[in-house]
C-alpha cells in the first residue's frame, strides 16, 4: 500500500507543503486543506475537511501556531507517515474496505479498535495480537489505539510489524526513558499519549527532544466536575497537539454536556492544542464513515466490548474468535 502511484504522489505534495508552511504557515496550510478536498471521495475526509476549511476562516485562530510548531519540532517523517496512515490508509482505502464489506456481509466494521494490553504477558499472546491486527487490516481497519499500563516497550514489535496502519500509544509518563525512546526512534507509525499528570511534564520534555510525535490523555468521570481551561492550558503548555480526554464511566452514545463542551473549545479555537473525546469523537467518525456506528475494544484478557456503552461480551475473545466471528456476534446491522 505505501508504494501505490496515488499516495505517493499525495505524500510528495504533503511534504512540500510542510516545507512552505515554514515560510507561509496561514497561506500553506489553507492550500493543503483545498488540495486534499480535490483528492478526498468520502463522506468522513469531506466532512472532516469542510469543518477544518471554516476553522481556518477564523485567522485567529490558534490552531495556525499549533501547526508551525509541529512542523518545527517533529520529525518530518512522523508526521508525514502517521497523517498519511491515518488520513489515506484508514480514513480512504480502509473506509471504502470497510463499507464494501459491510454493504455485502452485513455486520459494522470500527475505523479503529482500542486494546487494552498487559505489556507483561504480551510476549505469550504476541501472535494472537499480530493476528488481530491481520485480521482488522483486511476489513479495512488502520488505525489502532493502544493502551499498556505496563512493559509498553514490549509492544513496540507490534507496531514495527504493521507500517501501513496507525498506532496511538496511550502510556505512564514514566516509562518515557531515553532506552525506551531508542527502541523506538524508527517507529514512525504512531504517536505516543502520555497520561496527563504531575510526571507528565519531564516525559514530554524527552520526547519533544527526540522530534517524536506525542499528545496528552486525561483520565475523567462524568460525575467530576473537570476544569477542561486549567488542563487544556497545561497541555498546551506541554505542547501537545492533541489533548485527548477519556471518559471512564461513559455508557452512552448519546453527547453529554461534557461532550458538548469538548466540541464547543474545539471550535472556539483558543488553545494551541484540539481537545479530543477518545469515546465519543472516535464513534462520531465511525458514524460518518459507515452511517451506523460502532466503537469496538478488547480489554487485556481478551474479551471483546463496547467502547461507547461498556457492553461486555465475554464469551468473544481474540483468544478463542477470529475479528470476524467477533464484529459478526457483537455488531450486526441493524434494520433500519
Amino acid at each position: 500500500m505505501k508504494n501505490s502511484l496515488k499516495r505517493t504522489m499525495i505524500e510528495t505534495t504533503v511534504r512540500n507543503t510542510i516545507k512552505n508552511i515554514k515560510e507561509d504557515p496561514e497561506r500553506s496550510m489553507r492550500n493543503l486543506i483545498d488540495l486534499a478536498l480535490n483528492f478526498s471521495d468520502g463522506r468522513f475526509q469531506q466532512h472532516f475537511l469542510e469543518s477544518a476549511q471554516r476553522m481556518l476562516e477564523n485567522e485567529s485562530s490558534c490552531y495556525y501556531k499549533l501547526v508551525p510548531y509541529l512542523v518545527a519540532h517533529i520529525d518530518t517523517n512522523r508526521l508525514v507517515t502517521f497523517g498519511m496512515n491515518v488520513g489515506y490508509n484508514s480514513c480512504t482505502l480502509g473506509a471504502r474496505k470497510i463499507r464494501k464489506i459491510e454493504s455485502k456481509e452485513q455486520f459494522n466494521i470500527p475505523w479503529s479498535v482500542y486494546l487494552k494490553i498487559n505489556g507483561t504477558r504480551y510476549p505469550k499472546n504476541a501472535s494472537a495480537y499480530h493476528s488481530l491486527i491481520e485480521q482488522g487490516t483486511e476489513l479495512g481497519i488502520y488505525t489502532w489505539i493502544i493502551h499498556v499500563p505496563d512493559n509498553p516497550a514490549n509492544v513496540l514489535e507490534l507496531i514495527e510489524a504493521f507500517p501501513d496502519c496507525a498506532f496511538v500509544l496511550l502510556c505512564s509518563p514514566d516509562i518515557i526513558t531515553s532506552a525506551m525512546l531508542e527502541e523506538a526512534a524508527t517507529l514512525y507509525n504512531m504517536m505516543f499519549a502520555i497520561e496527563y499528570c504531575d510526571l507528565a511534564a519531564s516525559a514530554c520534555a524527552l520526547l519533544r527532544s527526540g522530534k517524536f510525535l506525542y499528545s496528552v490523555y486525561c483520565k475523567t468521570a462524568e460525575k467530576k466536575e473537570i476544569n477542561y481551561d486549567e488542563i487544556l492550558s497545561d497541555t498546551e503548555n506541554l505542547n501537545a497537539p492533541f489533548t485527548f480526554f477519556y471518559s471512564t464511566t461513559h455508557t452512552s452514545t448519546e453527547y453529554s454536556a461534557e461532550q458538548r463542551k469538548i466540541h464547543q473549545i474545539r471550535m472556539e479555537q483558543t488553545y494551541h492544542t484540539v481537545p479530543f473525546d477518545l469515546i465519543q469523537d472516535v464513534h462520531l467518525i465511525d458514524g460518518i464513515i459507515s452511517e451506523q456506528a460502532c466503537s469496538v475494544a478488547f480489554a487485556s484478557n481478551g474479551s471483546c466490548y463496547s467502547l461507547a456503552t461498556q457492553t461486555l461480551y465475554e464469551n468473544h475473545t481474540i483468544f478463542t474468535h477470529s475479528l470476524r466471528e467477533i464484529l459478526c456476534k457483537t455488531s450486526p446491522k441493524s434494520i433500519v
